[in-house]
């Protein structure tokens, strides 16, 4: 089976659900990841955020990680950084390419609400490269938390994650954590979420939330069964 994840930055297909793509590759299933962000944003910066040479770094890191984490391949959309929902038809461009390449039976994407908002462009974009009446069509659509921008949007309705779908990550957490590694200047000391500690902590958390030792935890958009 072709498992897909949409996320925006190199090292959010870890952050959020690595556990869980881990635990797809280790069942067999092909495992891809598309990353949306390629190119710094130098109109909006004067010196931009992620200059073309730490992108590219990110790229030797991401497949790296991919390495470490078993998946199949790695997806470079090139576009650029902090535009992903201002420029939503290039999102959705890039997206429905993708998906018509890898031909996905499950997608995972960054939370709807979530505060960043490369993060919401790409969840604006998925939904429609993964609309239900695809031929073939994508069966299962989840959307993921990604830790230090999903706990931060308001407490408000259509903000919050609201997670009712929980994987078991106890066998994969720890080579989740070696992925993250590659990327050696993205961990942050706790008790950022972005720590080993932290990343620890909140599957702990998702977990006995379930009776689970660690969890990652999803809100599901789409399960089609038949």
């Amino acid at each position: 089976m072709n498992v897909l994840a949409l996320v925006a930055h190199a090292d959010d297909e870890l952050l959020g659900p690595g556990g869980t793509l881990i635990r797809h590759a280790r069942t067999g299933d092909d495992v891809h990841v598309a990353i949306f962000v390629g190119k710094p944003n130098l109109a909006m910066y004067a010196s931009a955020r992620y200059g073309q040479e730490v992108l590219d770094k990110r790229r030797t890191q991401a497949e790296k990680a991919a390495k470490v984490a078993g998946f199949k391949s790695v997806h470079w959309l090139g576009l650029i950084d902090e535009t992903l929902e201002q420029d939503l038809n290039s999102t959705v461009t890039a997206a429905e390419k993708v998906v018509k390449k890898v031909v996905p039976k499950v997608v995972y994407m960054h939370h709807g609400g979530d505060l960043n908002q490369d993060h919401r462009g790409v969840f604006k974009a998925g939904l429609i490269a993964v609309r239900g009446l695809l031929n073939p069509r994508v069966d299962r659509v989840l959307t993921f938390e990604t830790p230090s921008t999903t706990e931060q949007a308001p407490a408000l309705p259509g903000w919050q994650f609201q997670p009712n779908h929980f994987v078991n990550v106890a066998a994969t957490l720890e080579r989740k954590i070696r992925a993250l590694r590659m990327y050696d200047d993205e961990l942050r000391p706790f008790p950022h979420p972005r720590s080993r500690e932290g990343l620890i902590a909140l599957a702990r958390v998702r977990g006995s939330a379930v009776g689970m030792r660690a969890a990652e935890a999803f809100s599901v958009v789409r399960e089609c069964v038949g």
